[in-house]
C-alpha cells in the first residue's frame, strides 16, 4: 500500500472500525486489559497461550502492532493517540470473540518500547506483563518461519527491550516475571500473575492446552506444548561461541545481565 492510500484508509475505513471496534469492545469487555510485552524470542507466546485458557480473558492470536505508532493529541484525557489501533478492533469485528470472556490480552513484544504511553492511554486502567529471558539465549533464538537458519534478536535490540521496561518493574502497572521461572515450575508464576490481574487461579490454566484458544503459531516450530525448560541454556552450545563472545564484550549487556541475576 503507497503513502497516499495509506492516507486514505487512514481517515476513511480505519474511523469506521474503530467505530464498530469500540462497540464490540464495550459491550464484551468490562475489565482492564491485559499486555504482554518482552523481547522477542523470550516466551510470550508460550505465556499468552497459558493465560489464554482463562474463561474471563480473550487472547488476541496474532500480534497486531496496535500500540506501536503513536500521535500526539490535545484537549484529551490522554497525552498520546494509538493511530493503529484499529488493528485490535477489525480482530474483534473480522475474527468474533466467540467467548465468554471479559477483558482482552494482547502480546506485540515491541510494544515494550511504549509501556507509558499505553499505561497513559489508558489512563492507568491496564495490566502489563513483563517477561525477561536471558540475553544469551535471546539472542541465539532462531525464528522457527522466518529467515530459520538466522539469529532473530540482535544484542541492541534485547537490551533495549530490557532497560526500559526494568525502569518501571516497581510500578503498580507492571509485573515482571523470568521465563525461567516459569518454565521450572509454571503454576506458581501463573497464580501470581491472577493476583496480579485480578483473576482467580482458575482449573482451565491447570489443563491450559486444552482449553487455550491459542494452540497454534506462527512462532512455534509446532503446536501448544507442555511447559518444559529445554531452551534454557542454549547459548552454550559450540556454534554459539563467537555470537556469545562478542555479546559479552559489551559493558552495558554485561550490567543488565548483573542486574537481572544471570551473571554474577
Amino acid at each position: 500500500m503507497n503513502k497516499f492510500e495509506d492516507n486514505i484508509k487512514r481517515v476513511t475505513v480505519n474511523p469506521i472500525v474503530r467505530f464498530l471496534g469500540r462497540r464490540i469492545e464495550k459491550k464484551q469487555f468490562h475489565k482492564e486489559p491485559i499486555f504482554i510485552t518482552a523481547s522477542p524470542r523470550s516466551g510470550t507466546t508460550l505465556l499468552l497461550s497459558i493465560l489464554g485458557a482463562h474463561p474471563n480473558i480473550f487472547a488476541i492470536p496474532e500480534q497486531t502492532y496496535a500500540f506501536d505508532r503513536w500521535r500526539k493529541v490535545k484537549n484529551r484525557a490522554y497525552s498520546y493517540f494509538p493511530y493503529r489501533i484499529d488493528r485490535i478492533y477489525r480482530h474483534f469485528l473480522f475474527h468474533g470473540v466467540d467467548c465468554a470472556a471479559d477483558r482482552w490480552l494482547e502480546k506485540t513484544p515491541r510494544h515494550v518500547e511504549h509501556i507509558e504511553k499505553i499505561v497513559d492511554y489508558f489512563e492507568g486502567k491496564v495490566k502489563i506483563i513483563h517477561l525477561i529471558r536471558d540475553g544469551r539465549d535471546v539472542i541465539v533464538s532462531k525464528h522457527p518461519k522466518h529467515r530459520p537458519n538466522e539469529y532473530w534478536v540482535t544484542p541492541k535490540r534485547w537490551l533495549k527491550s530490557v532497560k526500559y521496561a526494568w525502569t518501571l518493574r516497581d510500578e503498580p502497572y507492571l509485573y515482571t516475571v523470568f521465563y525461567e521461572d516459569l518454565v521450572h515450575d509454571h503454576q506458581p508464576y501463573i497464580q501470581e500473575i491472577c493476583d496480579f490481574i485480578d483473576e482467580p487461579y482458575t482449573d482451565e490454566l491447570k489443563n491450559w492446552i486444552k482449553k487455550t484458544n491459542v494452540k497454534q503459531s506462527k512462532h512455534w516450530k509446532d503446536s501448544a506444548k507442555p511447559v518444559n525448560t529445554r531452551a534454557i541454556g542454549k547459548w552454550k552450545k559450540p556454534e554459539h561461541k563467537g555470537r556469545i563472545e562478542k555479546f559479552m564484550q559489551d559493558e552495558e549487556i554485561q550490567q543488565m545481565l548483573r542486574k537481572l541475576g544471570y551473571i554474577k
